[in-house]
């Protein structure tokens, strides 16, 4: 039985905690000292990473979808992940899942990234086709929608069903891991060792996604202001940002992330709504349904293209990297979702992961994309010539200039952009925190002072990234190598859950059977 306690003081694991931040800050300072022969150092491994193990990750991927629908149309999917009802609701519960997985990255590349497919197309298409433009915005849809959610599905359902129905006492990846392992005499090794490439990974990828989310954020400033961006401004950027999703984190999930979550949401939806309808309405609506269908129809091949004789290096440079990417997310997204999902059914965590999320890809990829299209193939706004310079958030605040709202509209995107990254360093906070600590209260939280101090280092790596002049995609490369091991955990975590799902089954059947024989012996007395 899980032991209950209150919080009265902070118990985090120090050694685990101080081996992290300290491997981290050792890193930015190769960075600074030797910037080109860490950034070639890193560069290396990750190629050597995805030329040896690209095609295993394509096919482990796919393998975790099949295993998502396994949860939805098995029996085990009725199994319900903690007493009482949902704590969240659906709408909430869905906002919160999409904000965490999605920051402020979506809000960039669902403007831009289909250019980079139509510049530089997969499947043996020509450069700048017509094919090349139909398929761009699938190939977005696909990399942001089913696979990548299947994989948080997977974990956060393991921690759940440990955490709420096993009583595993911590919602900590190395602490479920470790109970599925039983009697293995290395397992504290082990859970030791996966609790450094948790935090690494986490506190690495997400750092760069509040560095990464100044960009954004300053093409608002220039364009609503015409304020100059300098170091301080970019620093002020990200302090603002920091301080909003450290007090959301202090006041817990409940009073703080659902609710900048819901409003991000919200806001975000009224906005893609007025641009769908001020925009190029018939021509979003077409391309849309064009490329879901395109994209489903390619599904498989897209998931399993290995360019084995052209080897134009597409599925390494983007399908192959959006996977590392999110097992760099994985444990992060496995505990959150996991917390948020009391009361709720396997089939519901499942479908609200999979399906409520990837429709919000859809929705905010299929507005934002297709305009974007449109504003290229019309001659209003060349989005392929800045994204291969660099500047793609200047193609985005051109194309928000072509449709009615002034200074308005860059307004509401740099508030959305906020709000994103907000999120989902909120979110990262709260993992950071359950993989740190030693104990929970009874409503399976830490104590706020931990997440605090999450948040802080949070701020702290791009801080010290920007201050030191560092490349911020070696950090972020590193932490996606480290994290790529993840998979096998996961493959582990998959095949042990099914196992404990069957038990679960057996253990019920059986309680079945002694109550029909007591009832019997009853009768019979």
């Amino acid at each position: 039985m899980k032991e209950l306690k209150t919080k009265k003081k902070v118990d985090i694991d120090v050694p685990i905690t101080a081996t992290s931040v300290g491997l981290i800050f050792i890193f930015v300072a190769f960075m600074v000292v030797k910037p080109t022969t860490t950034l070639n150092a890193i560069n290396a491994a990750f190629d050597f990473t995805t030329t040896w193990l690209g095609s295993f990750m394509l096919v482990f991927l796919f393998a975790v979808l099949m295993v998502n629908a396994f949860f939805v149309f098995s029996k085990y999917g009725d199994i319900k992940l903690g007493e009482g009802e949902p704590e969240y609701s659906m709408g909430s519960y869905i906002a919160m899942m999409a904000l965490a997985a999605l920051a402020s990255a979506a809000l960039f590349w669902s403007f831009t990234e289909w250019a980079n497919y139509y510049m530089d197309p997969p499947l043996g298409l020509e450069p700048f086709s017509r094919e090349a433009a139909e398929l761009s915005l699938g190939y977005s849809f696909f990399h942001w929608g089913l696979a990548t959610q299947s994989l948080y599905v997977v974990v956060g359902t393991a921690i759940a069903y440990a955490y709420y129905v096993k009583k595993v006492p911590l919602m900590r990846v190395s602490t479920v891991c470790e109970a599925m392992m039983g009697n293995y005499k290395h397992k504290k090794l082990l859970g030791k060792i996966i609790d450094v490439v948790c935090i690494f990974g986490i506190v690495g990828g997400l750092g760069c996604t509040l560095g990464l989310a100044v960009p954004l954020i300053s093409g608002a400033l220039v364009r609503v202001f015409g304020i100059e961006i300098n170091f301080a401004i970019q620093v002020t950027i990200v302090l603002v940002i920091a301080a909003i999703f450290t007090f959301t984190s202090f006041i817990g999930t409940d009073k703080g992330m659902k609710n900048l979550s819901n409003f991000s949401a919200g806001l975000c939806i009224l906005f893609l709504i007025y641009e769908f309808i001020v925009g190029p309405t018939e021509f979003i609506m077409k391309n849309t349904v064009n490329s879901i269908g395109l994209m489903l129809n390619n599904y498989p091949r897209m998931s399993l293209f290995t360019d084995p004789i052209a080897n134009g290096g597409f599925p390494e440079a983007w399908t192959i990297y959006f996977w590392a990417f999110a097992l760099n997310y994985t444990a992060l997204m496995g505990v959150f979702v996991a917390k948020i999902s009391k009361g709720r059914t396997i089939r519901e965590l499942t479908l609200s992961c999979l399906f409520g999320v990837t429709a919000g890809v859809v929705f905010l990829f299929a507005i934002n994309g297709s305009f974007a299209i449109h504003s290229e193939i019309t001659g209003k706004v060349f989005v392929t010539e800045a994204v291969a310079r660099g500047q793609g958030e200047t193609a985005i605040y051109q194309i928000m200039n072509l449709i009615p709202g002034g200074v308005l509209l860059p307004i509401i995107y740099m508030i959305m952009a906020v709000g994103f990254v907000a999120s989902s360093l909120d979110a990262a906070s709260l993992s950071l925190a359950q993989t740190t600590t030693k104990s929970l209260d009874e409503s399976g939280d830490t104590h706020p002072i931990q997440r605090v101090f999450w948040c802080i280092i949070l701020t702290l790596v791009p801080l010290s990234v920007m201050f030191a002049k560092a490349d911020f995609s070696a950090l972020k490369t590193v932490s996606i190598v480290v994290s790529v091991p993840f998979m096998f955990v996961v493959i582990f975590m998959g095949v042990v859950l099914i196992k404990w799902f069957k038990q679960h089954e057996e253990h019920y059947m059986n309680e079945d059977i002694s109550a029909k024989d007591g009832s019997a012996k009853n009768v019979a007395g």
